[in-house]
């Protein structure tokens, strides 16, 4: 990667961050000036959501510039898996209910506690679905540091775990603000997040590249992972990350393994190759 390439990385690094803190920074620093203006700081307010969404734009922005409409064209494709890769959404499926049922009964085995369920089937479902639109972070990462950064450090660094541990150090580190504003809530401890989101992006890079660079897959399994707390399996806390942490640890390896002995074509997707093909 030539260093007249990594002015794409500060370029989405530096757009990144910079609507993220910046906002954030607002409502820190200067509360009492913006709140009687924009009211107070959700998750659903227009400014989180376009903090939210800043690594996408981000994405979006250093994709056309660096490959033009045709791998802005390609990013879009990159939403729909082919026919071949099918197959994983049963087996991804699959994986995030036995991450639910993991957390659900090791909080169990650990003495940890868990929230009364009452909700029924349909309703978990309808929740579920719920949780899609309300997880605006989803989407709003999607182009940005699986479209981009992630195939981009992997054409840097030749490696989806050097690459995958990177994008989720610094999608960590993105996310900082968002413990910092109260309104936010959360009983989660940060640093607990930030190698959950490292452990789960390498488990992930390997389904990235094994689908030719799909993001479908990728937003199917982060959606499923952010739902069970939701539907009241289990409570989001700081035990529960580190169990979170571990499975997805053992999910990477277990992967690892599998991919090598059956010979599966993980071939790393780098940026805008993959979007150009």
């Amino acid at each position: 990667m030539s260093k007249s390439s990594n002015k794409f990385l500060y370029l989405f690094l530096g757009i990144s961050f910079g609507m993220c803190y910046g906002i954030a920074c607002l409502f820190i620093f200067f509360a009492d000036w913006i709140v009687p203006i924009t009211g107070e700081l959700t998750l659903m307010h227009p400014l989180a959501i376009i903090a939210l969404y800043s690594p996408s734009i981000a994405g979006l922005i250093t994709c056309y510039l660096m490959g033009g409409g045709s791998a802005l064209k390609g990013m879009f494709a990159k939403l729909l898996p082919r026919k071949q890769d099918l197959y994983w959404i049963p087996i991804i499926v699959a994986i995030c209910i036995l991450f639910a049922f993991s957390m659900h009964f090791g909080s169990l085995l650990f003495g940890i506690t868990v929230p009364e369920n009452t909700y029924s089937v349909p309703e978990m479902i309808r929740i579920g679905f719920l949780n899609l639109f309300k997880e605006t972070g989803l989407i709003g990462g999607l182009f940005g540091w699986i479209g981009f950064l992630l195939p981009f450090l992997q054409g840097k660094f030749k490696s989806n775990i050097i690459s995958g541990l990177l994008t989720g150090l610094l999608f960590g580190l993105w996310v900082l603000p968002g413990y910092l504003i109260s309104s936010f809530g959360t009983t989660t401890t940060y640093v607990y997040y930030v190698i959950q989101l490292m452990a789960f992006i390498v488990f992930q890079s390997y389904i990235f590249n094994a689908t030719k660079g799909n993001l479908l897959l990728y937003l199917l399994a982060f959606w499923l992972v952010a739902t069970g707390s939701q539907i009241k399996l289990y409570y989001f806390n700081p035990q529960v990350q580190l169990m979170q942490f571990a499975f997805f640890l053992l999910a990477a390896a277990v992967l690892h393994v599998v991919f090598k002995r059956r010979k599966v074509d993980y071939t790393l997707q780098t940026f805008p190759a993959y979007v150009e093909s």
